[in-house]
Order: structure tokens, then sequence, then C-alpha cells
């Protein structure tokens, strides 16, 4: 079987989540993004402790594309390290599993 992947970034507005998703998705490097609201992130950057509204964006994607998403995403990103997060689906469905890869490969769905 496959591997599929959710990967994890956030984003500054839902507005630059929106676009950067729409991207990925044009380039068929995933299936589906899911964007969540409002988050509030406490973090160090350059010394100090910064404190930030974000939001949250999950990716389904599968192994095939998986690092040409994650280089695409810090390619496109607007933060200097922005968070990416890939996490091994190790348990899916297989109707879902293979909607992601038609997707991946530019099967659209109707």
């Amino acid at each position: 079987m496959k591997k599929y992947f959710v990967v994890i970034t956030t984003f500054p507005d839902r507005k630059t989540a929106q676009k950067i998703c729409k991207t990925l998705i044009n380039e068929n490097l995933t299936a589906c993004c899911q964007i969540f609201g409002d988050i509030t992130s406490l973090y160090w950057w350059k010394g100090k402790i910064e404190h930030s509204k974000e939001v949250a964006c999950f990716f389904k994607t599968e192994k095939s594309v998986l690092e040409k998403l994650k280089k695409r995403i810090k390619e496109i990103h607007p933060y200097e390290i922005p968070e990416i997060i890939c996490l091994q689906a190790k348990d899916i469905d297989s109707e879902y599993a293979k909607w992601i890869d038609d997707t991946i490969k530019g099967i659209k769905n109707d």
C-alpha cells in the first residue's frame, strides 16, 4: 500500500492560506487543504517569545509528491522558516486513498 501523509503548517491569515492552498491543489501536490480557524501561537523567535494570531492548515498528500510539496511550501510561504510537519497516516480508508491518488494524478472527480 502507498504511504499517505497529513502535512501541517500555519499561515498569518486566512487570505494567505487560501491563496497558497489553491496553488498547491492546482499543482497537484495535495488533494485537499483544510484551513482551521484562528489560533494563537507562542514561540521563541530571534531571542524573544513571540505571540501571534495564525490559521492552521492540513494538507492531504501521498509519498510520491511529499518532498515536492514541502519544497513548494518553503518557496511560496511568507514566513522565513515555515512550520512543516509531516504525519504519516497509518490507517486510511481505501476509497479516500484512491481519491487522493486520482486527485494528485490530475484526475478530476465530478
